[in-house]
């Protein structure tokens, strides 16, 4: 099994340096655009559907003065947009959507199709068409999701008041077993005792955002909630703190 491994990877790299040699005209400005990224992602099933926005993002710059094709595979599973506030911004390579999404739907864009592809490069190239398919979150999923919310926003803030008042090595015990994990309770107590005490006594704090997600990069799946405080303290008029509650194995 190695040896056909190996076999089958040779000859790719074979052909695609042929292929190389026989077109030396091929070039990142010479191919079409292609679609880099998406927000929402390709392939989501819980989209908030109070998102407002969707953006797509090319791989080079594109043309940016009505040039888009934003395609309907059929109108019950295109979104209600506002066509006159489609926008590029400043990048050049991200073109905003705005819509008016409906709770547990799915949603199907072509985002340059056959008979339509306006997206394009500075060079007149048209963008490699791109299939964008999404579900919006269900009502009942919405309720839960806020109840979540809730929930986190108060153990964070409860968490934070432990910090503000110096409880150190109780902010690491009431902490999730991954986090504890992660980093000792004197290398924790070290770091945050550092990071805090020059700020000074908290005046202000007031929720920011409040994120509901089931997966962050570097952690296990599971359920999160992301939160941005703003904050004020005696020696920093403005600060901003991020606290991400996680379900634990114990329920809490």
């Amino acid at each position: 099994m190695k040896k056909l491994a190996v076999f089958i990877l040779t000859t790719t790299l074979a052909v695609s340096a042929g292929i190389a040699r026989d077109n030396p005209g091929i070039s990142v400005e010479s191919m079409p655009p292609s679609v880099v990224s998406t927000s929402p992602e390709a392939g989501e099933t819980a989209v908030d559907p109070s998102l407002t926005e969707i953006r797509v993002t090319f791989s080079k710059d594109m043309m940016t003065e009505n040039m888009w094709s934003w395609c309907s595979q059929s109108p019950e599973t295109f979104p209600e947009i506002e066509s006159k506030g489609i926008h590029y911004l400043d990048d050049k390579r991200t073109c905003v959507l705005p819509v008016k999404l409906m709770p547990g739907k799915t949603y199907v864009i072509w985002i340059n199709c056959e008979k339509y592809n306006n997206f394009r490069d500075t060079k007149n190239n048209p963008a490699v068409p791109y299939l964008l398919v999404f579900e919006t979150a269900s009502e009942v999923l919405l309720s839960s999701r806020n109840a979540a919310e809730k929930a986190a926003v108060s153990a964070a803030t409860a968490w934070l008041a432990l910090v503000d008042e110096g409880a150190y090595v109780k902010s690491w015990e009431e902490a999730a077993r991954y986090f504890k994990n992660s980093v000792t309770r004197d290398r924790w107590v070290q770091a945050i005792k550092a990071a805090r005490e020059p700020l000074g006594k908290n005046l202000s704090r007031r929720v920011l955002s409040s994120t509901y997600r089931t997966s962050l990069p570097g952690a296990p799946d599971g359920e999160y909630v992301l939160i941005r405080f703003e904050s004020s303290f005696e020696n920093k008029n403005s600060a901003t703190e991020t606290v991400t509650p996680m379900m634990d194995e114990d329920g809490q």
